[in-house]
């Protein structure tokens, strides 16, 4: 069963040593099958994938009892019904090694989206802004002639990146990530000015 390190680990302020103290190992037991059953609520504008997160141990310090932990846990996954995983976080609570675990899975999935409308344009040769909305990668399904045609089409402009499909201009799946990154950063306000040129 994989077991998987975040690179989503909390970001402490400098010169905080109790605080980092507090970073631990945490191991997450998850079910993502559930994002991905077939019903109507898929049809939905506001319908997302979401990560199911079962169960979070703080990891033992001692190798030998982590070991075990993890055999455990793995054989979990193995005896279960449902596709479970076994993922790995540094964390400084239960709580935030959840939060990590499906923060990561919609990270991941809107990365997947944004990808797959960006090749479908592409694929036809198509060539025009798309909107992309920045919770969950999907598109508006229409290119724009302009940046301000595609946000004038939006019900909540601010809610999505409109990003450039040309066949000159190619998009890899971390080009989308940092993209959508970088969106929702300018969004929540952390961004206080403009960086880049296709966004």
């Amino acid at each position: 069963m994989p077991v998987h390190r975040s690179d989503h680990a909390v970001r402490l302020p400098a010169g905080s040593p109790r605080l980092q103290r507090a970073l631990a190992e945490y191991l997450v037991l998850a079910d993502d099958e559930g994002a991905y059953t077939s019903n109507a609520d898929h049809f939905s504008d506001d319908w997302r994938p979401e990560r199911d997160v079962l169960h979070v141990e703080r990891a033992a310090e001692d190798s030998q009892e982590r070991r075990a932990q993890r055999d455990e846990l793995s054989g979990v996954c193995m005896d279960s019904q449902s596709p479970l995983q076994l993922l790995t976080y540094i964390a400084v609570s239960h709580g935030h090694a959840a939060h990590l675990a499906v923060r990561e899975f919609a990270v991941a999935t809107a990365v997947a989206w944004m990808a797959d409308v960006i090749d479908g344009h592409q694929e036809r040769g198509e060539r025009g802004w798309a909107a992309i909305r920045i919770a969950d990668g999907h598109g508006d399904d229409e290119l724009h002639p302009s940046k301000a045609a595609a946000r004038a089409a939006q019900q909540d402009p601010e809610g999505h990146t409109y990003v450039l499909i040309s066949p000159l201009h190619p998009w890899t799946p971390r080009m989308c990530e940092e993209h959508l990154e970088l969106a929702a950063a300018r969004r929540s306000g952390r961004l206080a000015h403009e960086v880049g040129v296709c966004d």
